[in-house]
């Protein structure tokens, strides 16, 4: 069968140099300089990009030679111009991609202590930076055991160490300085994320580009008032929220048709992926005040599926969904860069 244009796309080696190349030019557009928290956030984006890479090569997410899993993280990041300076939310996507790094190398290891240690400490890392993202350790214990069959007593105890570690350290040193306010209340937010919002913030202030305390700003409002609200002040946002999650609807459900064409490590890794990406979708139904945190990981857990649909797709009707897709994106691009006064009047 003819390829379609989209699968030489995915099988070229330049498709990944083009899509640095225009990650770049739109981290540089919107102030048409780079700022220390821009070029900050490009480094964060960029080794987040090799950690992606590295997963990819070692697990061989796509049966075919192809960068379409990094490339389309990089250009979904692009157009998402609010996540672009260094923020607490890159830095959380970064761990949590190492995290996912790592638990993929246990798959029916031997003796997966190791590697799963060091996801379950990258996962702790990102907590420091949103103290809600611990609790995703029920979600990767379940994917050890159940898709990586690499659940045994050792690795629970592995898991157990990387998820306390850091925490251990930052108590022992505020008992030592008596100063145990900021830890017992990052404590507390992990073990209460749904109640009341956590006061302690990190000290170092990073960048950031939107008002997320605003969009909730009108909750005393009336339904259709929030949405008229949302959308004039949070347009980019909002639509970049809803061709994630077009993308990731999409790649779950062709993933989920097309499984059986892959090897059972492949499917292993994909459905770990699959996983997280609809405890994401049912952690926003339910918390949607964390969409600054969740969008980037949403990101990051839609683009394995969606990119083995662009890939591996070969019918007229899928290819017509991939231009529009494309086309969707180009628009949020555009937007993002476009100040159109209806909209932010």
């Amino acid at each position: 069968m003819k390829r379609r244009w989209q699968n030489k796309i995915a099988e070229s080696s330049a498709t990944l140099p083009v899509a640095c190349v225009v990650t770049t030019l739109l981290w540089w557009l919107p102030q048409a300089t780079y700022s220390t928290d821009y070029l900050l956030g490009l480094a964060a984006c960029a080794l987040t990009t090799y950690v992606i890479i590295e997963t990819n090569a070692v697990n061989a997410l796509l049966r075919i030679r192809s960068r379409m899993v990094s490339s389309l993280f990089l250009l979904l990041m692009a157009v998402c111009g609010f996540l672009h300076p260094l923020q607490h939310a890159t830095l959380v996507l970064f761990f949590v991609a190492s995290s996912f790094y790592f638990l993929l190398r246990t798959y029916e290891k031997l003796r997966p202590e190791a590697d799963t240690f060091h996801s379950f400490l990258c996962l702790s890392l990102a907590s420091l930076f949103w103290p809600s993202v611990w609790l995703l350790f029920i979600i990767q214990l379940w994917n050890l055991g159940v898709y990586l069959r690499a659940l045994q007593w050792k690795s629970f105890g592995a898991a157990f160490m990387g998820l306390l570690l850091p925490y251990v350290f930052w108590g022992t040193a505020a008992l030592a300085l008596g100063q145990t306010t900021p830890f017992l209340e990052q404590c507390a937010a992990i073990i209460a994320p749904f109640t009341e919002p956590f006061s302690w913030q990190w000290v170092i202030q990073l960048g950031q580009t939107a008002d997320w305390n605003g969009f909730w700003s009108g909750v005393h409002l009336g339904l259709s008032e929030r949405l008229t609200l949302a959308a004039q002040t949070h347009l980019p946002e909002l639509l970049a929220l809803l061709l994630i999650i077009l993308w990731g609807l999409t790649g779950f459900i062709h993933y989920l048709r097309k499984s059986y064409d892959d090897k059972i490590r492949v499917r292993m890794c994909h459905y770990t992926f699959m996983t997280m990406l609809v405890s994401l979708w049912l952690w926003l139904l339910l918390r949607p005040s964390d969409l600054q945190y969740l969008l980037p990981l949403l990101l990051l857990t839609t683009a394995p599926s969606a990119a083995h649909f662009i890939a591996l797709t070969r019918t007229r009707l899928t290819n017509l969904w991939v231009m529009l897709l494309t086309l969707g994106l180009i628009a949020i691009g555009v937007i993002a860069l476009t100040p159109f006064p209806l909209f932010y009047s």
